[in-house]
């Protein structure tokens, strides 16, 4: 018989599958993501009981079915609730995009405690009340180090030549690089990068994230956000949803979930 697997876990999505069914998808503790199917969650109150949801802590207990991308479901418990993104409109559009960035970085059960660690740590921060900003910054930094994607802040990823020293670096979009400008090739889209910003993204990659909040002005910021977004456009396809989510929430947002 196949063994039953129970480990920690965050929900990522879910959609429902025929009249009674949802599809799963989670970032687990021992497992990286898995996708599974809940037969009958939309009624089964003891089985998983409103626990297939954004923002709650889990223990997911499943069965593996051998040549199948699916498992299977069995239950849910859960472990803890994040109660600020029921009350905060910025938390929750936070959130909303670690969920969704995460699902899109990890392909399968490729992720181990890493990433997994750090979907737990973020959420925990972001609910305790720690600057949205900065925090999701060094999410993102840490996330593309985690699947395989470092990127060099600090330096020329060329010809390595420190940013210290003077040297200006320039954001190519399409490659999602940071060069300088000897490695620069002909026609390239390309943004400045201020040496500000260059510093605080290196601090950001380096440092843990219950460090992430700084003194960086707005400028500084919003100038990584933008970094931070193309670096993850080179290594990821298509828009992410909560991404335009988490722009209009800072434009009109009345601060509480409806």
């Amino acid at each position: 018989m196949q063994r039953e697997i129970s480990t920690s876990a965050f929900v990522l999505r879910t959609r429902p599958y025929g009249e009674s069914d949802r599809i799963v998808t989670l970032i687990t503790e021992e497992h990286g993501k898995i996708t599974g199917i809940a037969k009958g969650a939309k009624n089964s109150r003891r089985r998983f009981g409103g626990t297939l949801e954004p923002f709650l802590h889990l223990r997911a207990v499943f069965r593996h079915r051998p040549a199948a991308e699916l498992v299977f479901l069995l239950r849910c418990e859960l472990l803890g609730a994040l109660s600020a993104f029921t009350q905060d409109l910025d938390r929750f559009a936070a959130g909303s995009y670690l969920l969704e960035l995460t699902d899109r970085m990890v392909l399968g059960r490729e992720s181990g405690r890493e990433v997994y660690r750090l979907v737990h740590d973020a959420l925990v921060l972001l609910d305790a009340g720690a600057p949205p900003a900065p925090l999701l910054r060094s999410f993102e930094l840490h996330l593309l180090a985690a699947s395989g994607y470092a990127p060099a802040l600090d330096r020329c990823r060329g010809c390595g030549r420190s940013a210290d020293g003077g040297t200006t670096l320039y954001l190519v979009v399409e490659r999602g690089r940071l060069v300088c400008r000897a490695c620069l090739t002909v026609g390239e889209v390309i943004r400045p990068v201020d040496a500000a910003t260059a510093r605080e993204l290196a601090r950001l990659a380096a440092s843990p994230l219950s460090e992430a909040a700084s003194g960086a002005g707005e400028r500084v910021l919003d100038d990584a956000a933008l970094v931070a977004e193309r670096l993850l456009d080179a290594v990821t396809s298509g828009p992410l949803r909560s991404r335009s989510f988490l722009a209009r929430n800072r434009i009109d947002s009345t601060g509480t979930v409806r």
